[in-house]
C-alpha cells in the first residue's frame, strides 16, 4: 500500500484522541491540520488548549541503487497552548514544560508504533530527525513548541499503464 498524507492526518487525529493531557473529540476540537501562519492569524478562535496541529509536508526524492525510490517527507507539527494573562511571565515556562513532555510522548508514541510495525506512514520513521523549537505568537498568549520530522515512504519505480495513452503517430 502507498502511504498518502492522509493516513499521517488520521493517524496524528488518533494520538490527539488517545493522548490524556489532548483528548480531542469531534464535539472538543484540540487537533487541526493548518499552517502555523493560519493559526497565528485567526484560526485560534476555534482551538481548544492543548492543541496538537499538524503542519502540511515538503518532500524530495531518493534514489540509492535505481530500484530503491523513496520520497523524504519533512512534516512538522506544533503543540500549543495559551495563558489567559499575557503578562503573567511565571505561567510560560511551566506550560513549555508541560507542552515539551506531551510532545517528548507524542514522538516516544510514534516511536513504538514504528517499532511494532502498527502504522504503515511511519515505517521509515527515525528519532534522529526530529528536531524541536519553542513557538511563541505575537500576542503573547500562545505558546508551544514545533517539532520537525521526516518520514520515507517507497516510491515504485514501475510505470502505471493506466495513467498512460498509447503515442499517436
Amino acid at each position: 500500500m502507498k502511504s498518502k498524507f492522509i493516513d499521517l492526518v488520521q493517524y496524528f487525529e488518533s494520538l490527539a484522541t488517545c493522548h490524556k493531557s489532548i483528548l480531542h473529540s469531534p464535539a472538543k476540537k484540540h487537533f487541526f491540520r493548518f499552517e502555523l501562519e493560519e493559526f497565528m492569524t485567526g484560526m485560534k478562535s476555534k482551538v481548544n488548549y492543548p492543541a496538537l496541529i499538524l503542519e502540511g509536508y515538503d518532500f524530495q526524492f531518493t534514489d540509492s541503487t535505481s530500484d530503491n525510490v523513496h520520497k523524504v517527507i519533512n512534516c512538522a507539527f506544533m503543540l500549543v497552548g495559551k495563558i489567559s494573562d499575557k503578562g503573567d511571565y511565571d505561567a510560560i515556562h511551566p506550560l513549555w514544560d508541560q507542552l515539551e513532555e506531551i510532545g517528548d510522548e507524542l514522538i516516544v508514541k510514534i516511536l513504538d508504533d514504528k517499532r511494532n510495525r502498527n502504522v504503515e506512514v511511519l515505517s521509515y520513521f527515525n528519532i534522529g530527525d526530529v528536531s524541536g523549537a519553542l513557538l511563541t505568537d505575537m500576542n503573547l498568549i500562545h505558546y508551544g513548541f514545533r517539532y520537525d520530522f521526516k518520514l520515507s515512504w517507497p516510491l515504485t519505480n514501475d510505470i502505471d499503464p493506466l495513467m498512460w495513452n498509447e503515442p499517436t503517430q
